[in-house]
């Protein structure tokens, strides 16, 4: 608010001068009748009387209203008249940020999609002028969105595929013929593999643009990769363990976040020591390499992953931070006219 002191002025003039006039009112009342007082014989009946007694309620009701609204709509003038507004501390260089969602779509992870997409939705959201990609893997590769800044179309992309996993509760065969269209990429028909993590992480390092302005000291470099880590690779083709790849991403100065969860309802049984195994080598891959780590349902973890993209930036561009300020009147004026509008209605029907 420009003036922040004016509503409280205003408000206390009002104080004020509803207190003298109360004051003048009790004085009035304490005088002597200016002539002989007049009488009316036989009056306290039809004062007590039902109709006269709702009409004085009514009457008086209608005054407190009356005085209500008009409380209302001095306090609505004073913001207005304080200029209520919004303020947004923002800096362009802090939007200058390339991040690569980096989705495991294997089948071990279909349970826990639903749930990351929301995360990144969250993350998106919270996004202002930031280049955004979306990546899904399986044992290769497929770019869902390249980077870009439209939101809109990022959004579409992981609507249709919440869409595509939540049709599995209603028809499998259904879903695994969406699924074998949308994600053709991610699945090559002659590896008997699945889930390379490292090699989907490794796939997502090359997702950045690599000259020009978009080098990584001009545009900071993250990937966010959700995963179970449940590798399938007897026939050992993977190229990149899951260590080697995030190794790389930091030797091409990309910071890592990794959000790993399993899901409880695929029965592991004798795999329980795999899946705490896979857990602590993602966890360790992704610290060793000054990354964070996370897990799928960790509240506040979209809010947590915006803190640390800028916490890495915030020293190096705070002295060009911008404060924009928005005035705001909507919630004063909308009060505004409710109460005078009611206040002219009130009136008109009273006199009618």
């Amino acid at each position: 608010m420009v003036m922040p002191w004016l509503p409280w002025f205003l408000i206390g003039a009002a104080a004020l001068i509803i207190g003298i006039a109360a004051l003048r009112a009790a004085r009035r009342g304490e005088r002597p009748p200016a002539g002989p007082t007049r009488r009316v014989a036989n009056a306290m009946p039809l004062l007590r009387s039902p109709a006269v007694l709702r009409r004085l309620r009514r009457r008086r009701a209608l005054h407190a209203l009356l005085g209500a609204l008009i409380i209302v709509a001095m306090a609505s003038s004073a913001l207005l008249a304080g200029r209520p507004v919004s303020k947004d501390v923002r800096n362009d260089a802090l939007a200058s940020r390339d991040i690569v969602l980096c989705l495991d779509v294997s089948g071990s992870m279909l349970g826990l999609d639903s749930q990351v997409l929301e995360t990144y939705a969250e993350l998106v959201d919270s996004f202002h002028g930031e280049r955004v990609a979306l990546i899904a893997w399986n044992t290769t590769a497929q770019t869902m969105v390249p980077l870009t800044d439209d939101y809109e179309t990022l959004k579409t992309e992981m609507r249709k595929i919440t869409d595509l996993l939540d049709s599995a509760s209603t028809s499998l065969f259904l879903a695994r013929s969406r699924y074998s269209r949308m994600f053709a990429g991610t699945v090559a028909e002659d590896l008997d593999a699945s889930s390379l993590a490292g090699d989907g992480l490794a796939s997502c390092t090359q997702a950045f643009d690599n000259s020009g302005a978009a080098s990584a000291d001009e545009r900071p470099r993250s990937i966010i990769l959700a995963t179970d880590n449940l590798v399938f690779d007897d026939s050992h083709v993977q190229l990149y363990s899951l260590p080697e790849a995030a190794e790389l991403a930091t030797s091409k100065k990309i910071r890592l976040f990794s959000i790993y969860g399993y899901d409880d309802e695929l029965g592991y049984g004798g795999l329980a020591s795999p899946v705490e195994s896979a857990r602590q080598e993602l966890e360790k891959a992704t610290r060793d390499n000054g990354g964070k780590f996370y897990q799928v349902g960790d509240s506040g973890t979209a809010g947590r992953i915006v803190e640390e993209l800028e916490k890495t930036q915030v020293q190096e561009y705070s002295a060009d931070n911008e404060v924009r300020l928005t005035d705001t009147p909507r919630a004063g004026a909308i009060w505004l006219v409710l109460a005078a509008g009611s206040l002219l209605l009130i009136a008109a029907w009273g006199r009618a």
